[in-house]
């Protein structure tokens, strides 16, 4: 039996009439009805007409009927009108979300939350909202008739549970006490630098990161929360997957090998390391394996860097000729002749000669649930921005976690690594300071020029010296103002390289004894051998084959470290507890030989062998032991009332045999405001914790600049030297030291109170804190009778006060599905007060006996407070002798002042110059993204700071006697000094940067499956792509600083230069 199309029509209509589809008004009823109608009469036409193919004919018409009924009502579904729905969203506990991104689901249409948690968005029957807030999770609600919504959003429970490392373990982020910062390498290994604590400029407030050097490869200066020590680091303890390494550690570290790093900054945070945390501890996570299937990935970058020159540096002869013409209307004979020669090039545009930066990284991470790895290779080429200046490092990490059985697990963790880098061996300040009309080799132009009576041996393609050009024409013209050899000689016959290998590894196990209570033991260590050779040829320096010569050295180091420690963490109830107790040993061993050869009489055989003097040999062995104890319990109630209570004895085989050990406890406070019942119902305060922190740290590492002392300091030491006896040189011993069996540690105690706050559910959050850091019983060179056949001995006596504000400001100013836009603001202030320097308070100290300017340490004042005479005014031209040679010279000399009135320029005249600490440190961060494209750009900010810039004396030629005054004509000489005993070079060091810029592309899904891939991105960034420096800034770089002392810090020779960098990346995973 055939059912009429009609009827299948209607039945179809009665099934569906029940779904959540509109149902189809009467009209169109009955315009299908008569649709039907119309086909039934044409079939019963072809029935008659047609009998042979009268059963193919029905079944024909019946489908068309169907389908035309079918595309009829979707018609009509597809074409309803859309409604708006209206709503409200709030917490579990009842109060209107702010902002909440509310979109229709696979669309474009979307709103947020008004104050009060209230939206309206118009939508379809059959639409999906989702409902999206961060640190909620995200909810769907499908749309059927309704018109009114009450969205509830649940607590993300793994956002509560965000933890920080605080060494040791790791706390609850709600539960934290101390002022601890965490950065996650999100984009990190994105910027294109050698080193991965490069990367952390201007990411954590507090932490001033400097390039105080900037060649290839090398450590910047990081300093957290100022300087704290007079002959001691000041250098943040550096910990790698808990393992303690010195800061040359980072340099073979891969930044796609780390994960995270968290600073712990107060003291109560780094006590747990005692002796070890004063200048606060940095730790760094390198990745996990994880559960799944295998990842591979591959990250790579290459890079384009340019170093940044100094226009007042910049030497032009048409300048100088152009203003000598201005003031005398006529050329000297000097100048003429620098114009014939016909070169006007700068030399930094031969040694800023720039460089390419590539990395290339590839890992493999996966595991079951109870055995996860993760390993990675890495190969790193830097080409710096300075002549010669290279860096290469290869690098390689395993990890590997695995679980037996459900009390018991293990692991393992291996990073070999390799690098090479060939050293800038010159200083910018000396190669750069030479004149602009001197040639790098000579040509067929410039070999006119040279005295053939002098220098009959010259040929093209010779270095060019300014001597050469000499004693030229008529009236015999000498123009060159110094004997040095051509700059780039200086650099390119010498071949200066550190090769070193590194191997650091661990080995763990994990027992668990009962619920909550664990049991680990830990071995681990790293190995360094560094070799180093030093080529310097026959033509880098002006004496020629007597001054060539070979160094080379070879030291090993081998660094042990046993933790065994107990770890509880419970919950009961309200109460949360958690405890450390545990005890480490700590080994260090030295060995290394060096040697020194001359007498080579060209640069074809480069070896020790080939040397005809053996100008010394020398070699070494040194230990270094170190045990401590330690705990620590923290507990929160109710994650409302925190606390943390440490306490850790170190004892170190540096200090007296009475003094060995010192103890460092440490406690911390915190009450979560926002938990109480009078705020927990806030709609604005959504966090709000008041917290403070009382602890004591310590220092071990001493710099007296002889490692020999630094390690046995307490014990009198003798060195090998020789004495001529009876007219014989014999074998003699010498006193390095005298002995001090009650030398003990640098401690340091500080208080913290901070504040922790969070606004409308985290769209604006931050933290304020405060810190006084008071260091004591520093070791200091305290003055002794000369009767000891020494001046000053190292004693237990200096104090220096450090205290700042640090606030840190986060807000999310946009959250929406297709566009989110979010901001960082950090900004610290820090103040150093030298509070006790026992008797060298008012210590006057110099770096160099040729340019001996000077600092001062004095109480009430910081520590390396630059000291001189006050500049009054600059010596007229008209009283100079030769006020255009060289080009782009000044005068050495300047008018000082007269600050006490006596008519006299002594001593009493002097006063504070300036000191070399920044006051206000800052960085603005803003990161957008808008469907798959993203991008950020970070600003940072110092100011206050200052430097000693001795390389104006080098490059504005000083010291040059063709400029001094003339002492016939020029007036009250008695009131002239040499600038270098001023502040003429006292420099302000503040700058403006434009640190990173990023901008990337994710590929989209359906892309990258089709290419095999789980995700492809692709993305170029620039760092310090503007660099702006204080007006009468003159050097390359005003964050490079010289290494000197604690007590003459801020010492700078023209700074190796920042440099730019724009590169192309891309990181892809499948």
């Amino acid at each position: 039996m055939h059912t009429c199309p009609l009827k299948r029509i209607l039945l179809w209509r009665e099934v569906n009439i029940k779904s959540p589809l509109r149902v189809i008004d009467g009209s169109k009823i009955i315009i299908l009805y008569l649709l039907v109608l119309v086909y039934k009469v044409k079939y019963l036409i072809s029935q008659t007409k047609i009998n042979l193919k009268l059963n193919e004919l029905k079944m024909n018409l019946k489908t068309k009927f169907l389908l035309i009924a079918v595309l009829l009502v979707n018609i009509q579904l597809f074409a309803q009108d859309s409604f708006m729905v209206s709503g409200s969203v709030k917490d579990s506990n009842s109060l209107p979300l702010l902002g909440v991104n509310v979109t229709v689901k696979n669309s474009t249409n979307g709103t947020q939350t008004d104050f009060d948690g209230n939206f309206s968005i118009e939508v379809k029957t059959g639409d999906i909202l989702r409902f999206s807030y961060v640190g909620f999770v995200d909810q769907d609600v499908l749309i059927r008739n309704q018109s009114q919504l009450l969205v509830v959003l649940a607590e993300d429970l793994n956002l509560l549970d965000e933890v920080v490392l605080v060494g040791y373990g790791s706390r609850k982020k709600i539960h934290m006490t101390g002022a601890v910062a965490s950065v996650v390498n999100d984009d990190l290994d994105q910027i294109a630098v050698a080193r991965v604590d490069d990367a952390l400029v201007g990411q954590i407030a507090g932490v001033n990161i400097a390039a105080t050097e900037g060649e290839a490869g090398s450590a910047p200066t990081i300093r957290i929360r100022g300087v704290g020590s007079l002959n001691g680091s000041s250098a943040p303890l550096i910990v790698v997957d808990g393992l303690p390494v010195d800061s040359d550690f980072l340099g073979n570290l891969d930044m796609n090998e780390v994960a995270s790093f968290d600073v712990l900054k107060d003291a109560s945070s780094a006590a747990i390391y005692g002796s070890r945390g004063s200048n606060g501890v940095i730790l760094i996570t390198t990745k996990q394996g994880k559960e799944g299937k295998t990842k591979f990935s591959y990250n790579t970058y290459t890079g384009f860097k340019e170093a940044r020159q100094s226009d007042a540096y910049y030497a032009s002869i048409a300048e100088t000729a152009a203003a000598e013409l201005a003031a005398n209307g006529v050329l000297s004979d000097k100048t003429a002749y620098k114009q014939q020669i016909g070169i006007d090039r700068d030399w930094q545009d031969v040694i800023f000669d720039g460089g390419v930066i590539q990395n290339h990284s590839f890992s493999a991470r996966g595991g079951s649930e109870n055995t996860k790895f993760t390993t990675s290779l890495g190969y790193l080429h830097d080409e710096g921005v300075l002549l010669t200046d290279d860096f290469k490092r290869y690098n390689m990490r395993i990890k590997l976690d695995t679980k037996v059985g459900q009390n018991f697990k293990f692991g393992a963790n291996l990073a070999p690594s390799y690098s090479r880098r060939r050293r800038f061996d010159g200083s910018t300040h000396d190669i750069l300071r030479q004149t602009p009309w001197l040639p790098v080799y000579h040509d067929e132009n410039t070999i006119q020029y040279v005295d053939r009576k002098i220098y009959p041996d010259v040929i093209v393609g010779d270095y060019a010296l300014q001597y050469h050009f000499d004693n030229y024409g008529p009236n015999a013209t000498d123009i060159s103002n110094t004997s040095n050899t051509n700059p780039a000689a200086k650099v390119l016959e010498r071949d200066r390289n550190d090769y070193k290998f590194k191997l650091a590894g661990s080995v763990y196990a994990d027992f668990k004894i009962m619920d909550g209570l664990h049991f680990r033991t830990v071995l681990s260590g790293d190995y360094q051998n560094t070799f180093s050779d030093r080529w310097q040829g026959v033509e880098s320096n002006r004496n020629g084959a007597s001054a060539a010569n070979y160094s080379v050295s070879n030291e090993n180091r081998i660094h042990m470290v046993t933790e065994n420690y107990f770890t509880y963490d419970k919950t009961i109830g309200a109460h949360d507890i958690s405890a450390i107790a545990g005890i480490s040993a700590e080994k260090w061993d030295f060995q290394g030989d060096s040697m020194l050869g001359s007498g080579y009489t060209s640069d074809l055989i480069k070896t020790m062998s080939a040397a005809t003097v053996l100008n010394s040999i020398g070699s070494f062995k040194l230990a270094e032991r170190f045990r401590s104890y330690y705990g620590r319990v923290n507990y929160a109630y109710d994650d409302k009332y925190l606390a943390s209570v440490s306490y850790r004895r170190d004892g170190s085989s540096i200090f007296g045999v009475d003094s060995k050990f010192g103890d460092f406890p440490a406690a911390s406070f915190g009450w979560r405001v926002s938990e109480e019942s009078f705020l927990k119902d806030s709609e604005v305060i959504s966090n709000l914790k008041f917290r403070v922190s009382y602890g004591f740290t310590g220092n071990k590492d001493i710099d007296t600049g002889s490692n020999t002392i630094d390690l046995y300091p307490s014990l009198p030491l003798l060195g090998s030297s020789s004495a001529i006896v009876n007219g014989s040189p014999q074998t003699a011993f010498i006193a390095l030291n005298i002995e001090n069996p009650l030398l003990q540690w640098e401690r340091l105690q500080e208080i913290n109170p901070g504040v922790d706050f969070g606004f409308f559910n985290g769209v604006l959050s931050g933290s304020v804190d405060y810190y006084q850091r008071t260091s004591d019983q520093l070791l200091l060179y305290n003055p002794v009778s000369s009767t000891t056949g020494f001046d000053s001995a190292l004693v237990n006596l200096g104090e220096v006060r450090n205290s700042g504000l640090e606030v840190e400001l986060r807000t999310r100013n946009i959250t929406s599905e297709k566009f989110k836009w979010s901001s960082t603001f950090l900004a610290s202030t820090n103040k150093n007060e030298l509070l006790d320097f026992a008797d060298a308070n008012g210590q006057i100290q110099n770096v160099d006996a040729k340019r001996a300017s000077e600092w001062i340490n004095s109480v009430g004042n910081p520590i390396s407070s630059f000291y001189g005479w006050v500049v009054d005014k600059d010596i007229p031209l008209e009283n100079l002798n030769n006020p255009y040679h060289p080009v782009g010279a000044e005068a050495q000399d300047v008018y000082v002042k007269d600050l006490n009135g006596d008519g006299l320029i002594d001593d009493d005249d002097k006063t504070i110059l300036g000191n070399p600490y920044p006051d206000l440190i800052w960085s603005i961060t803003n990161d957008f993204k808008i469907g798959n494209v993203d991008f950020s750009f970070l600003f940072q900010g110092s100011h206050g700071a200052e430097v000693r810039n001795m390389g104006d004396q080098y490059l504005f030629n000083h010291f040059n006697s063709a400029m001094d005054f003339n002492k016939s004509t020029t007036p009250n000489q008695g009131f002239i000094k040499e600038k270098i005993f001023t502040n003429d070079i006292i420099q302000d060091a503040s700058y403006i940067a434009l640190r990173n810029v990023n901008l990337g592309y994710n590929f989209s899904k359906k892309l990258t499956d089709k290419l095999g891939l789980s995700s492809f991105r692709i993305y170029a960034t620039g760092q310090n792509l503007l660099y702006k420096t204080a007006d009468g800034y003159t050097g390359f770089n005003p964050e490079s600083v010289s290494n000197t002392s604690p007590t003459t810090y801020g010492y700078q020779l023209a700074g190796s230069p920042i440099f730019s960098t724009i590169s192309f990346g891309t990181n892809i995973e499948f």
